[in-house]
């Protein structure tokens, strides 16, 4: 059996209560990794632990727990001293941050003969790359502009791959049911409070609808820690709803709207969100970001520019039933050829380098 240790800067930490795609996604590869029969080693502040040993019961993971009271980079320090003693075949790192980079470097001092690979989910920081540069390390990226950063910096071992885990969960809805609704039902899915997904955009957007339009939509915001209320009826808030519940809830949907922008602080990296409404056959009326846009190259939904463009989208698809199904269809196609996870042909990869 060979040994995993996964070190994951957020677990480092106290845990969040939103679980969150990134976490999900991190929950769902030690999941995968165990049941493959890999023997998985991750250190987790107090709080993580607990989440990590209820989703793996009867798994071969061990939890390294850190103290309540530990940081991130306190709990990785000590995580160190505890693995200290312990060879492992593989190093596997979630995501990027300079907090992480003494702990990968005393890592592979003391597992030499490991192999060494990296999970990015955001832009690393150009002190975090230089980092690496000397250490043979596989860096698979979640997206083309998260890679180019690696690129830069000569790493030859780059994969750039990623999607969403329990593709399962996210079917179409029977299309009988749409031809008895008298609404058509938009949504935005994500961690709402955090002005760069665009909710305010998708509002004023949604409030710009003619009103022989309006009075036949709905505008659906999924992902609240505390939903706020709008005076508008036909806007509908959602607290955060576990992943196991999406499905269900998407397959009430006619149309997903994608919002995200750009800012300092935060930007796109992927959307899960967006890949789980296509693989529920909802077209996407996505923001002209290219992480968005290349999920639409092959149909699947609209792009736009601005409020007065997400007006227009939105017109043209609550007025078209067919163009609704079709681009759903277009979708769905796309995600489960692009952006399906699949843990046994990344592990098969890094194994063999």
């Amino acid at each position: 059996m060979k040994n995993i240790l996964f070190v994951e800067k957020v677990f480092l930490g106290r845990e969040t209560k939103l679980l969150c795609s990134v976490e999900l996604f991190n929950l769902s590869l030690i999941k995968d990794l165990a049941a493959m029969g890999y023997s998985v080693t991750v250190p987790a502040h107090a709080t993580w632990g607990t989440v990590v040993k209820i989703r793996n019961r009867d798994l071969p993971v061990d939890i390294i727990n850190l103290p309540e009271n530990s940081s991130n980079i306190f709990g990785g320090l000590l995580a160190l001293k505890k693995v200290m003693a312990r060879s492992f075949d593989l190093l596997l790192f979630g995501n990027v941050g300079n907090e992480l980079i003494p702990i990968i470097f005393f890592l592979r001092r003391m597992n030499t003969k490991s192999r060494v690979a990296l999970i990015a989910h955001r832009e690393p920081k150009t002190e975090f790359v230089h980092s690496l540069k000397r250490m043979p390390i596989a860096v698979l990226a979640a997206n083309k502009k998260i890679a180019s950063h690696f690129e830069h910096g000569k790493f030859t071992a780059m994969m750039t791959r990623y999607g969403i885990t329990q593709p399962e969960l996210f079917y179409p809805a029977d299309s009988s049911l749409s031809v008895r609704k008298d609404r058509v039902d938009f949504c935005v899915v994500g961690q709402l409070e955090q002005r760069w997904k665009g909710v305010d955009t998708a509002v004023s957007a949604f409030r710009q609808l003619p009103h022989g339009i309006k009075q036949r939509c709905r505008l659906h915001l999924i992902g609240f820690a505390n939903p706020p209320t709008f005076f508008d009826t036909d806007i509908i808030t959602y607290a955060w709803r576990p992943h196991e519940q999406m499905g269900d809830l998407l397959r009430q949907m006619d149309v997903m709207i994608v919002p995200s922008r750009d800012e300092i602080v935060m930007n796109e990296t992927f959307s899960q969100a967006a890949v789980q409404g296509m693989l529920t056959g909802l077209p996407l009326i996505a923001s002209n970001l290219p992480v968005l846009s290349e999920k639409l190259d092959m149909g699947g939904g609209l792009i736009f520019d601005d409020v007065d463009g997400l007006t227009q989208a939105m017109c043209r698809l609550a007025e078209d039933s067919q163009l609704r199904q079709k681009m759903g269809e277009q979708g769905r196609q796309t995600a489960l050829q692009r952006y399906i996870w699949n843990t046994q042909k990344f592990t098969d990869e890094i194994m063999r380098r």
